[in-house]
């Protein structure tokens, strides 16, 4: 029979580690796996000849007779046995045009598609088809802004030709997930399809930042207003409130006005709106107010 170089057929060297191998067959089977090629007999021919190099080098035993006897391992193979390593018979009875979506973020962790497994939960070694096996999550994000994570929003987005209108819950926080069920990676044999699993990031701006339920917004006052104090008026994301600036207030100073920020998705817990002062020293001044001042850096202010 034909000498087959097993170690050229998966890309890797004669020295590489059970690790590298495995590596190395998962990243071509999934390049060539039928699914992903429906109607290519190459790719399917291609897939058959992964399987078969990765079954005697991923086996210890195996390999060790493969590398010792080189081109005769095969004939050696044919006279202990009826038919050599070599002669595989796989009958590939996957789904064609299956809509396989390999193009994923894994965020959550994780190996992702297991193409050994999936050969193994397709066929056994007899060649058998085996029962209804469900698709693969996937992985996505999407970012949204602090307001609409605050009250909610609606995004279409296109997952494979496909335009899918989702809904954000108002209340979501930074790293919270949604599902979609059945938008996932397709079954074998009749299965279910997996489920998306999208990620949300929130994107503070330059007005509002969301740390949990906590909204933060910066609000400048005169020098005047620190000084004497006075009654101010913020905005936050659920409207309008007044709050009182002391005398004397320093720059930085952060203050708290309760249940005034975000609500969580389950509606049972209310964060705070905290407002941070940020004092605005005029650039330009009247000779009259810089004599005023004159006076005051008299009496150390």
């Amino acid at each position: 029979m034909e000498y087959k170089d097993y170690y050229k057929i998966l890309g890797v060297d004669k020295t590489a580690s059970a690790d590298e191998i495995k590596k190395a067959y998962r990243k071509l089977a999934r390049k060539h796996h039928p699914d992903v090629n429906p109607n290519d007999k190459t790719a399917e021919s291609k897939f058959k000849e992964l399987q078969e190099a990765y079954d005697i080098l991923k086996d210890e035993k195996k390999r060790k007779e493969y590398d010792e006897l080189g081109s005769n391992y095969f004939n050696f193979k044919n006279a202990g046995a009826g038919q050599g390593q070599g002669q595989y018979n796989y009958n590939y009875s996957g789904s064609n045009n299956s809509g396989f979506n390999y193009n994923y973020n894994n965020a959550g962790g994780g190996e992702g598609f297991n193409f050994e497994d999936i050969f193994s939960d397709l066929f056994n070694r007899s060649g058998k088809k085996q029962g209804p096996t469900k698709g693969s999550n996937l992985n996505a994000s999407l970012e949204i802004s602090v307001i609409e994570s605050v009250k909610g929003t609606e995004r279409i987005i296109n997952l494979n030709g496909e335009k899918i209108k989702i809904k954000i819950p108002a209340g979501i926080q930074d790293g919270g997930k949604i599902k979609l069920s059945g938008k996932g990676s397709a079954g074998f044999n009749g299965g279910d399809n997996g489920d998306l699993y999208i990620t949300i990031s929130v994107i503070n701006d330059n007005i509002y930042e969301r740390k949990e339920n906590d909204i933060y917004i910066n609000k400048k006052i005169n020098l005047t207003e620190a000084v004497l104090g006075a009654k101010i008026e913020v905005s936050g994301i659920e409207g309008k409130f007044m709050i009182t600036i002391p005398s004397g207030t320093q720059y930085g100073t952060k203050f708290r006005i309760p249940k005034k920020g975000a609500t969580d998705v389950s509606g049972k817990k209310t964060g705070d709106l905290i407002v941070t002062v940020l004092i605005d020293i005029p650039s330009g001044i009247s000779d009259k107010t810089r004599k005023i001042f004159a006076e005051l850096s008299k009496e150390g202010i």
